[in-house]
């Protein structure tokens, strides 16, 4: 059995690249060769900026492709057009900001979608990405398969979110936590998003064309979240309200490189049990535990300070909380 990841070299790749290695797959990788890939699988140089650049992959045949790094939708076409007819699936990771803005949760994959204020581009891409996928699958070209992630946590994370929380919480620092954080959100480990790919490749063909949420069970708010941080670190967080909407504190959509919170005020509480359905897969890790493994991992590199952002900056002086 042959596995093709796209991407496959940063966080998440990572774990997948393990996944299927140990479930037998002969794995390759094709990204920019930035990054160096997990022992055991082959790494193919292919920067999918360029056009044309997947061309090198014309005739080979896999029996699945998973593609982490197709942010522009014109890359899954592409992709598409080149590898049709040689292989058997094409899992598409694509994400929770597809859905259209809703007044009910969990949210099902029947709900509408529509491109997402705080990530616009983002989440229109996605979207055009999810509807080549229909198109492949109804041309006869492969079977495909839409993956809507939430917010991933597990350790290599290149995000700042686990490390946003536990790293203030160590060093008694300010969380900044906007409005009262009550807005609700959904999360999954890494290791998990591995296992529901694996599921979802040995599935039968009634998931062909369909799309499905992965994601824990439990919604759990913004504070929420930093009071597992607090239980996991063993010490109070030292939690201040903010209101994003303050004048000296606007900005257009939301910046993961200058930030006072690793996560938006907005709910997206994603219903996980589709994917239950279908395929038997139910994540193993609750977030205090994918939080918990994450720390241990911080604690031992000995990589616990606080990353510095200018917006945070701006919101401790609003509050006279600034060094």
């Amino acid at each position: 059995m042959k596995a093709l990841i796209f991407g496959g070299t940063r966080f998440m790749g990572k774990y997948v690249s393990r996944e299927f290695l140990e479930a037998g797959y002969e794995v390759t990788i094709a990204n920019r060769g930035t990054n160096e890939p997990v022992s055991g699988v082959k790494a193919l140089k292919i920067d999918r900026s360029n056009p044309g650049a997947v061309e090198v992959l014309k005739g080979s045949k896999f029996d699945v492709v998973i593609d982490f790094s197709a942010y522009p939708s014109a890359w899954v076409k592409e992709a598409g057009e080149v590898l049709k007819g040689n292989i058997g699936r094409y899992l598409f990771i694509s994400s929770g900001a597809v859905y259209k803005k809703s007044n009910y949760f969990p949210i099902q994959e029947h709900f509408e979608r529509a491109p997402n204020e705080l990530f616009f581009t983002y989440s229109d891409e996605k979207i055009k990405g999810e509807n080549f996928l229909l198109e492949f699958s109804s041309n006869g070209y492969f079977e495909t398969v839409s993956c809507r992630l939430p917010y991933v946590m597990g350790i290599d994370n290149y995000e700042d979110r686990e490390g946003f929380v536990l790293s203030r919480i160590i060093h008694d620092r300010p969380v900044l936590v906007p409005n009262l954080g009550e807005s609700v959100k959904s999360f999954i480990y890494a290791g998990d998003v591995a296992k529901a790919l694996l599921a979802l490749t040995r599935a039968e063909s009634h998931v062909d064309g369909e799309a499905f949420n992965i994601a824990i069970p439990e919604g759990i708010t913004g504070m929420g979240f930093v009071r597992i941080c607090s239980e996991v670190v063993g010490k109070e967080a030292k939690v201040h309200f903010v209101d994003p909407n303050h004048p000296s504190l606007q900005q257009q959509g939301f910046n993961l490189r200058d930030m006072l919170f690793p996560f938006p005020e907005s709910t997206g509480y994603l219903d996980y049990r589709k994917l239950q359905n279908y395929t038997g897969f139910v994540p193993r890790f609750s977030l205090k535990e994918a939080i918990s493994e994450f720390y241990q991992d911080m604690i031992a590199r000995g990589n616990t300070s606080p990353r510095r952002y200018e917006l945070e900056d701006r919101a401790l002086a609003l509050l006279n909380l600034k060094d």
